[in-house]
């Protein structure tokens, strides 16, 4: 760090803190809309199937808490698990350690209540909360060298440690901008400060935060999550083992589609795990019924806990093909008004399907394995956060199928 950028670094933390007294005033009389943003109210564990998976812990405020988002699996920790299981092409399971109001200082108290040795690495968003409290430099570089240390003695010696940028607040804070601009200047110096304490040890690693498609917002939502999930994986992955499994895929037998081998259906931790998916996929996308249709060997596969006894495989026909023979989504808002599908079983009788919403499994080769899919009884329509849940439960379903 040259001289220069040193002082000018200095000078916009001091005016940062003399703006402070107005910030604080902003926070507390001026509506954040943050604080109206949803938060998930499931389980702060996702898991991305697949053989020996990797378990990471997830701590800190802000990111991790899951901030405009319904579901911890369109949230930071379930979009690292699934890049991470797509890097390794293993299993990866994240837990998520997060309280909105958690500060640097007590951050390491969470720390020592998770044993780390249940983990193979640790991912820490630290700051958040510091930022609005405008912590002066020399109690932001104790709290974070006491939060390292305690790292380095609850994890040992080969246990790695990530910590993450702290993004820029405009999309946080609604104030004027020259006060979110000292807001972003003391979030400048507080990256500084850990980039350079991280520097100072073999096991820890700082990993910058960017904001989306180049632009200088991150606003809370899935695809946000998503890239700065994309930005963490490669990091981490390479220190976690490379240990690759294949799954069993026959040629294909025509263009466009391959063939699963049923034995791996057989398997009864495959058959577990792609039941656990289908229930999920009804839940998190609230539809009456869900499936996985898989093109195999001898016959067509058909997984659904829809309980509907009229919904045979054999009848799918159009709903299966279009979704599986392409490499995009497939949405039918209301099948009573698509010429392609009004006269389908499924659509007069059966589950009197409405709505439905397809995605092809790939196999490596590019190639479709077969179709997930929900339906319902009613028209609805579907956006990019369904759409994004949608895309991760066929991954989901593809490293299920990689565990025999």
């Amino acid at each position: 760090m040259s001289g220069r950028s040193g002082g000018k670094r200095l000078l916009r933390s001091f005016a940062a803190i003399l703006a402070w007294p107005i910030i604080k005033i902003c926070l507390a009389v001026a509506p954040q809309t943050w604080r109206a943003l949803a938060v998930p109210s499931d389980s702060p564990h996702v898991v991305a199937g697949g053989a020996d998976p990797d378990r990471v812990l997830l701590l800190g405020s802000g990111r991790p808490t899951g901030f405009g988002v319904h579901t911890h699996e369109l949230g930071l920790g379930g979009h690292l698990a699934r890049e991470l299981s797509s890097l390794t092409t293993r299993g990866c399971s994240v837990d998520i350690l997060s309280d909105p109001s958690m500060s640097s200082s007590f951050a390491g108290i969470a720390l020592s209540r998770a044993r780390l040795e249940k983990f193979d690495a640790l991912v820490v968003t630290l700051g958040n909360v510091d930022t609005f409290r405008m912590r002066w430099p020399f109690a932001w570089r104790r709290d974070v060298t006491d939060f390292l240390d305690s790292v380095e003695e609850t994890g040992g010696d080969t246990f790695q440690s990530f910590i993450v940028g702290i993004p820029p607040a405009d999309d946080v804070l609604s104030m004027p901008a020259p006060f979110i601009y000292a807001v972003n200047a003391t979030i400048a110096h507080l990256n500084a400060v850990m980039e350079e304490l991280c520097a100072q040890r073999r096991r820890v690693t700082f990993v910058p935060t960017t904001p989306p498609d180049g632009s200088t917002s991150a606003p809370f939502e899935s695809r946000t999550y998503e890239h700065w999930a994309r930005e963490l994986a490669p990091v981490i992955a390479k220190y976690l083992a490379d240990v690759t499994v294949v799954p069993t895929v026959r040629e294909p037998t025509d263009a466009g589609t391959a063939e699963l081998d049923n034995s791996i259906l057989n398997s009864m931790t495959v058959f577990t795990s792609l039941t656990n998916i289908v229930d999920s996929m009804r839940l998190l996308l609230d539809t009456s019924g869900a499936a996985i249709a898989f093109d195999s060997v001898n016959a067509p596969w058909f997984i659904s806990p829809s309980g509907d006894k009229h919904m045979h495989s054999e009848e799918a026909g159009e709903f299966f093909r279009p979704a599986g023979g392409s490499h995009g989504i497939m949405v039918i808002n209301d099948a009573t008004s698509d010429r392609r599908f009004v006269d389908h079983p499924w659509v007069v009788g059966g589950p009197r399907i409405r709505f439905f919403a397809g995605i092809p499994i790939a196999a490596p080769n590019g190639d479709a394995l077969g179709t997930v899919f929900v339906f319902d009884s009613n028209p609805r329509t579907f956006d990019s956060s369904h759409e994004t849940l949608l895309r991760e439960l066929a991954l989901r379903t593809h490293a299920a199928i990689q565990q025999r």
